[in-house]
């Protein structure tokens, strides 16, 4: 096998699963990888546990320490800029003028937190959450705040609010639209999660927005869209987030919102790739190109491209967005479509009294396509596999199969396994 120069840039899940799925394949080849953060890989996922006291030390958070790059036969640049890329002379350009060059490149480097505008306050005093950097900071705040003001009303923000919380706190969120978690759930579903947050006293303002923050003797009061007036110690934005692709400006790779990528996710430059929340890639229902910034899809970008960047020529069957997640006790999931014209049908079983939701969408042709669940997640990996599989729901219809979870996730074990 003739030996390559394979660049990585950016070291969390989608350039670590490119990394270690190469390196199986190919024993030879020299790998360089490169990231701005100093640290080895660590879960951005578990962050808010960070925060919240969950996880002892900082080091809870590392997936590998910095031998084992070492045994991977892996050149590291932890705490390294990267500035630009030359694709004609297919060179990476780094600070103090250093440059990289490569045969292959993967560039997995995530997205940035968006700060609003806000009349009276500087970006950089918002806190948002992305990085081992923020969560420390979060952190070491966590006892010196009791007022607490989020911008958003996604899992951002919800995350952090359950890390940051402590009794006798005044939490409130503000979101535009018109109920929690509009990216991943419906207003019903939403509904749920509303109700179970006003039960510990979080205060939600919906079709709001924080315009300016005034400041009256040492006191933050931010002002709403509507004139009301509320006291704070901080403002957290969950306002969603941008790929990191000013880099890319003067090089030839195409970029709309993120670096655009085909079905080998591999960009308008042979051996020049893309993956995690940096690309744009298929849907997986459309085909559109999209932006969904998901950890389970960076890494299975990630092994694909490790894979293609071996030799294989495999195909990314399209981003299916997933979200699972527990927010105060209360489970939360949300798979595939559940908004679209592609739903043609739909079953809905709730109970209000135990908080209990699901709703099931099918494709006119009797699809699974979609899946919304509250505090009744048990099927939540079965239900992910037959749309992934892209299995009927037609059986789904019979109401004695909603009677349990058991019995509901035995059915789906079944069609699985072809059975029906």
């Amino acid at each position: 096998m003739e030996k390559k120069r394979v660049v990585i840039i950016g070291n969390s899940a989608a350039g670590l699963a490119a990394l270690e799925t190469f390196r199986k394949k190919d024993q030879e080849s020299k790998i360089t990888l490169i990231d701005q953060e100093p640290y080895p890989a660590y879960s951005r996922v578990i962050t808010p546990y960070f925060i919240m006291g969950g996880i002892k030390g900082e080091e809870g958070l590392f997936l590998r320490d910095k031998n084992y790059y070492k045994s991977m036969g892996v050149r590291t640049l932890f705490g390294t800029e990267v500035l630009g890329i030359d694709t004609q002379k297919r060179e990476v350009l780094l600070d103090q003028e250093k440059k990289e060059p490569f045969d292959l490149l993967l560039i997995a480097t995530g997205s940035s937190p968006i700060r609003p505008k806000i009349r009276g306050i500087k970006k950089e005093e918002i806190g948002v959450l992305r990085n081992l950097e923020h969560a420390k900071h979060l952190k070491d705040l966590k006892p010196k705040v009791q007022k607490v003001l989020f911008l958003g009303g996604g899992l951002v923000s919800l995350q952090t609010l359950q890390a940051l919380y402590r009794k006798g706190g005044q939490y409130t969120i503000v979101v535009k639209s018109n109920h929690l978690l509009s990216q991943i759930l419906d207003q019903e579903a939403s509904e749920f999660v509303e109700r179970h947050l006003e039960k510990i006293g979080i205060r939600l303002l919906k079709r709001r927005d924080v315009v300016q923050l005034r400041r009256k003797r040492g006191t933050k009061i931010a002002i709403l869209d509507n004139g009301e007036e509320i006291e704070v110690d901080f403002i957290f934005a969950g306002k969603g987030v941008e790929p990191n692709i000013k880099f890319l400006k003067r090089s030839k790779i195409q970029t709309q919102r993120g670096i655009l990528v085909n079905h080998f996710l591999e960009t308008n430059l042979e051996g020049i790739y893309a993956a995690g929340d940096v690309a744009e890639t298929p849907d997986f229902f459309t085909q559109e190109r999209v932006l969904y910034g998901l950890w389970p899809s960076a890494i299975e970008q990630g092994e694909l491209v490790g894979r293609n960047m071996a030799g294989e020529r495999g195909v990314y069957p399209g981003n299916l967005r997933m979200n699972v997640t527990r927010i105060f006790g209360l489970p939360i999931a949300s798979i595939g479509d559940f908004r679209s014209s592609w739903v043609g049908e739909v079953l809905i079983k709730k109970d209000e009294k135990r908080g209990h939701y699901r709703k099931l969408c099918l494709d006119q042709n009797g699809i699974l396509i979609g899946a919304l669940l509250i505090n009744q997640v048990e099927d939540l990996g079965v239900l992910h596999g037959l749309i992934r599989e892209r299995k009927s729901g037609e059986i789904l219809k019979s109401k004695a199969l909603w009677r349990s979870p058991i019995h509901y996730g035995f059915l789906f074990k079944t069609i699985l396994q072809g059975r029906m």
